[in-house]
This record gives structure tokens, sequence and C-alpha cells, in this order.
């Protein structure tokens, strides 16, 4: 037995007639299923779209960003050693490549005397795009500022919020609590003194052994100090070390600008240095050139007056 499969949208649109006894074999006729696809509710749609999101941030978008860290970490890390490195020598050759880098591409006059070098190194890294270089060099500087080790970046930025956030000013300040943590073990290992009081005066106290307190003292002409109190509290000690950790962050970004400027002014009086040379070496090649012509100049009046004394001779003879 033959089964003849109809689909119903050609039965409809054509109307067919099938003559069965003409076929010469019994047959059963199937229709297809004329039930039309349902359409999602707005509901479900939104529902779908939503998913597609989620599945889009967790893996495409989350994929990218990685990959963009991952070139900031580096440009990052580039700038780093271009400014802090301990050899010269290396800083130099970073600097240097930059700037030629820059002069190649044709970059030189798209930053101002005051353009900072993050945002050259990031210009070199991601081109003429304006909106994405600032955006960029914003997050970095920002991670500079609370002077975030390369290795450290990613989590700087994705604990931030991205550097969409960040360019925003979406970064907080370190809390008392977070800086007090940064420089607690610094601290602890730096002992300047030693101090013993009175056991009757401050009694000991078990669960303070090995943990951090606070003296209000008065410093006196004589270059002492005068404990006037010992403040026993976590939170006393988190605001001490915070402040801490603020003045030693202060000092470090006054040593890093003295540091810049040493160097600004050491290139300034090299490049002085250098033009100083250039102009000597011009006026030393301008002298021997007078020198040179004046020579010539001598010799080609001997040589004319040694011919002259010549035809005068042979005229006296004659």
């Amino acid at each position: 037995m033959t089964n003849l499969i109809i689909d119903s949208t050609v039965a409809n649109s054509v109307n067919p007639s099938i003559n069965l006894a003409a076929l010469g074999v019994p047959s059963n006729v199937v229709v297809s299923n004329t039930t039309s696809t349902v359409q999602p509710s707005p509901f479900e749609l939104l529902k779908s779209l939503e998913s597609a999101r989620i599945s889009w941030e967790t893996v495409e978008l989350a994929q990218s960003n990685n990959r963009l860290y991952s070139i900031l970490k580096q440009a990052y890390s580039f700038y780093l050693v271009m400014k802090q490195d301990a050899d010269k020598e290396v800083r130099k050759a970073k600097l240097e490549a930059m700037e030629a880098f820059i002069a190649d591409k044709g970059y030189t006059n798209s930053f101002g005397a005051t353009t900072h070098d993050m945002t050259r190194v990031v210009k070199c890294v991601f081109g003429v795009d304006r909106r994405r270089v600032s955006a960029y060099s914003i997050a970095l500087r920002e991670a500079l500022r609370q002077e975030v080790g390369a290795d450290d970046l990613v989590t700087f930025l994705q604990e931030n919020g991205g550097v969409e956030q960040i360019r925003m000013g979406g970064t907080k300040p370190l809390s008392a609590t977070k800086r007090a943590e940064l420089v607690k073990a610094e601290v602890s290992e730096a002992v300047i003194s030693k101090v013993k009081f009175d056991a009757e005066t401050v009694k000991a106290n078990a669960d303070w052994v090995d943990k951090q307190v606070v003296f209000v003292a008065t410093y006196l002409p004589t270059g002492e100090f005068e404990v006037n109190a010992v403040v026993r509290h976590d939170g006393a000690v988190n605001t001490a070390l915070a402040a801490y950790y603020t003045l030693a962050q202060a000092k470090k970004r006054e040593e890093a600008n003295a540091l810049k400027k040493a160097e600004a002014d050491a290139i300034a009086a090299q490049k002085s240095e250098a033009k100083a040379e250039d102009k000597t070496a011009k006026q030393i090649a301008k002298t021997a050139k007078e020198v040179a012509e004046k020579v010539q100049a001598a010799k080609a009046t001997e040589a004319f007056n040694n011919v002259f004394e010549t035809e005068a001779a042979e005229a006296e003879l004659v």
C-alpha cells in the first residue's frame, strides 16, 4: 500500500484532485500537520532576549573584555618600565622607542606640551580614535594614581566596573580600612624605638599582645616624645594607619615628581649642550672655511704676482 503525503499549503492553494482509481494501487492519503507555528508572547520574547544578553555578557563580552584588559595591562607595564625601571638605559630605550613610534605614525601633532606620557603610550597602541584613547588613558592614570601594579591592573579594572565606569569617575578613594591594611605589615616591621610604661600607669592586657595601639604624644623641644595616652581601639589604629598611608603616598608622589623634574631638566640640559656643541661646530666650520678661502686667495694672489714678475723680467731682458 502506498502512502501519499500532501502538504496542506499546496493543497489549499491549487485545489488538486487525485483520481485514486487511475493509480492502479490501493492508496492512503495522509495530510501533513496544518497547525501554524505559535508566535511567542511579548513577555516570552523579552525573556528570550534577556537570555541572549546574559549569554553575550558571560561569553562573548567577557572574552572581549579579557582580551582588552590584557592589552591595557601590557601598555600599562610599558609605561611603568619607561618611568620606574631602576636602569636608566632601560627607561631611555623605552622612551626613545615610544617617540620613534609616534614620529613614524605621524602622531606628533596630536599632543600638547602637557600631554601625559600615559596618553602617548595608549595612542601608540590604540591609534587615532580620540575618545577611546582618552577613556583608556584616564583609566590607566587612575590606576597609576592608586599605585596599582601591572599584575593587579586587570583586577583593578574589573572591581571598578571597567574602563568606562572609571572614565566617568566611578572609582572610589580607598577606604580607611583598606589603606590601613596596605601599610599595617610595613609599619609593624619598622621598629623605631621600644617604650615600657609603669605597670600601674598602663596595666598589662593579654588580649592586646602583638596588637597595635595608638600613642597620643607631645613632641618636646628636646626631641623627645611625651606620651600622654595609650589608645587600645581598632578604629583608632586603622585611622592612624590610614593617615600614615596617605602621608606616605604623598611623599612618594613628591619624590616621583622630583625624579620626573630631574629627568626633564637633565634632558633639557643635554639638548642645550647638544645645541651649543652644534653651534660651536658650525662656528668652527665657518672659521675653517674662511681661513681656507683666505689661504686660497693668498695663493691665487701669489701666483698672479709671480706671473706678473716673470713677465716684467722678460720685458726688461728684451
